[in-house]
């Protein structure tokens, strides 16, 4: 959801975990040059421009922890452990999202395929794949790139929260 001020209507992780009530905030643009300083020549292939890492290669595939697994542009909370599953494709896979909130969809035709992208709500970052081949509860099968994701364990989650609730990255900046 987006208002005339850009900002956007997100769910960030709750004192349990969990997702927690709707908030309102700004989305994270930044220029081109400012987005490969903070992502890296990999990062930044896969989140600005649109790239797939190679199967069996993402260092996130074979984690089995449990924990988030927040956007690496914007520090978002995407997709939970809870919710990973074995796909054999090569690449993380997911049956849902964290919050349906902190994820677009777009129709994709590139590369002679027709399949729907996945997107960071807060920073437009492109994470991977959505299809329709997936298991239970949601038939979904959500195929991301590792380069686009940062895992924070449940453990480390759970301990900031009774600190202080997970705030993402504040730093937007207007396209120059």
């Amino acid at each position: 959801m987006t208002s005339s001020n850009n900002n956007i209507s997100i769910r960030l992780v709750g004192a349990n975990g969990l997702p927690g009530p709707l908030v309102s905030v700004p989305r994270v643009v930044q220029t081109d040059a400012e987005w490969e300083q903070q992502l890296g020549p990999t990062s930044y292939r896969i989140l600005r421009a649109k790239g797939t890492e190679a199967p069996f290669c993402g260092n996130l595939l074979d984690n089995h922890q449990d924990g988030i697994y927040f956007c690496a542009g914007c520090d978002l909370p995407l997709f939970s452990s809870s919710s990973k599953f074995h796909s054999g494709t090569g690449w993380p896979s997911f049956f849902q999202p964290f919050a349906k909130e902190n994820i677009i969809t777009h129709h994709d035709t590139s590369h002679g395929m027709v399949r729907d992208e996945i997107l960071c709500a807060r920073c437009g970052g492109h994470l991977g794949h959505v299809f329709n081949d997936g298991p239970p509860p949601t038939g979904l099968r959500y195929c991301l790139n590792s380069a686009a994701l940062i895992f924070r364990d449940e453990a480390a989650i759970l301990k900031k929260e009774k600190k202080r609730p997970f705030q993402p990255r504040s730093a937007t900046r207007e396209k120059k």
